[in-house]
């Protein structure tokens, strides 16, 4: 379908701003990731560059769920991880990891992501495997976009769930706006950042989905994919999910829609004025869901989620509100700070950052970890069966929902 790239301004001041948003410093604020509460600025927030006209709420149905529907439990699969570089050579090199299901019997150590050298998390769910060890079938494929300051491997728990689903996840490195160089302070111009955030998705899909055997990553799933397309993305990255699908111009230059991507899923989305405009968010007609926690301070309902619900016009359309959830609620950041004084030796500092970054994500008032991770994993796979495999859909009239969580359709 024809969509319009709409000229955003986005200027240096207001990512600024953005990655390092304080508590009084949000409303339109895209975030956030795991690093910048670290990073915390009193950068008062510039006015909005474009015009936002006043839109009409669709209707909206508040339900419950489908008395079948149920929290699902982890796959059938075992999960497999593999690390690829995309465009290797290039100025612009991109560390990918590819989570995906493996045959039975198949076995490998744990998978441990590195967040510093000799500083990693264990999963408790994954191997290291190679990609001949993938099933013969076709699988959907998904992309996951980090937030500002934070990893690929930031939500694996989400990642190696989908996995487990039989999904194929795909996860780039943003350069220049991870982890690695919050910690070291060489993030790249951040007026570029929003440039090359969906250029990132375009280019892991094209290696993803190549044929040519020169090609790495393509080479290792030619005989496993199929075309339905998925972007997934926590805070900045949903900015980069709805931007993939409407297409985006930035003072860095401009992103035309990548047509291949057949539906989203954003978690506390960044989607204020400043990133979208009414306009470009009237160009998302992808099949989309948002899941939001209520109590999210970086990146709030209104008008991060309130303005997309309005305005895309994709269908099917779902919307999940979890009770007291905030916007770590949806990283592995509380599993970390579980996890790693349990190694050996790990720099003090490493402690602190990570209870910084955390924020009061972790604290006993907000949602347990574990309630978000089977909330957002069960909404995102009942999702993706439903637009990839026709499954039944979420939104049945007859529907019962836990109390800690609220449901919309539209």
């Amino acid at each position: 379908m024809h969509r319009f790239v709409v000229a955003l301004t986005i200027t240096l001041a207001l990512i600024a701003g953005a990655c390092g948003a304080s508590q009084s410093d949000q409303a339109t604020v895209p975030p956030a990731d795991a690093s910048d509460a670290a990073a915390e600025s009193e950068t008062p927030e510039p006015e909005a560059t474009t015009t936002t006209t006043t839109t009409a709420a669709p209707e909206t149905t508040t339900t419950e769920a489908p008395p079948s529907f149920q929290f699902l439990e982890r796959g059938e699969f075992t999960v497999g991880v593999s690390t690829f570089t995309v465009d290797e050579g290039s100025e612009r090199p991109l560390t990918v990891e590819v989570w995906y299901p493996v045959g039975d019997g198949t076995t490998g150590e744990p998978r441990q992501y590195t967040l510093l050298p000799g500083v990693h998390y264990e999963s408790p769910l994954a191997i290291t495997a190679e990609t001949t060890s993938i099933p013969n079938g076709q699988y959907p494929l998904v992309v996951y976009s980090h937030g500002s300051g934070g990893q690929r491997w930031i939500h694996s728990d989400y990642t190696e769930f989908m996995a487990s689903h039989g999904y194929i996840v795909v996860a780039p490195d943003h350069t220049g706006n991870t982890l690695f160089e919050r910690f070291a302070g060489t993030d790249i111009d951040p007026g570029l950042i929003a440039f090359q955030r969906p250029t990132d998705v375009t280019a892991v899909l094209d290696a993803a989905l190549a044929t040519d055997p020169s090609e790495p990553l393509g080479a290792a799933l030619a005989n496993a994919l199929t075309d339905d397309v998925i972007v997934t993305g926590h805070s900045f990255g949903g900015f980069t999910s709805y931007a993939t699908v409407s297409g985006v111009t930035t003072t860095a230059g401009t992103y035309p829609a990548d047509e291949r991507v057949d539906a989203i899923i954003t978690l506390a989305p960044a989607a204020g004025p400043q990133l979208l405009t009414d306009e470009l968010l009237s160009q998302v007609d992808v099949p989309h869901l948002v899941i939001v926690g209520d109590s999210d301070d970086t990146t709030p309902i209104d008008p991060n989620v309130e303005r997309p619900w309005a305005l895309t016009t994709g269908s099917p359309n779902y919307r999940v509100e979890l009770a007291a959830a905030e916007h770590e609620s949806f990283t592995d950041l509380c599993d970390y700070g579980a996890f790693l004084p349990e190694l050996e030796a790990v720099p003090e500092f490493v402690l602190t950052a990570i209870d910084g970054f955390s924020g009061t994500s972790c604290a006993e008032t907000v949602m347990p970890l574990e309630r978000a991770q089977e909330i957002t994993n069960t909404f995102a796979v009942r999702f993706l069966d439903e637009v990839t495999q026709g499954a039944p859909a979420l939104s049945d009239d007859n529907a019962t929902y836990d109390n800690d969580l609220t449901f919309l359709t539209r």
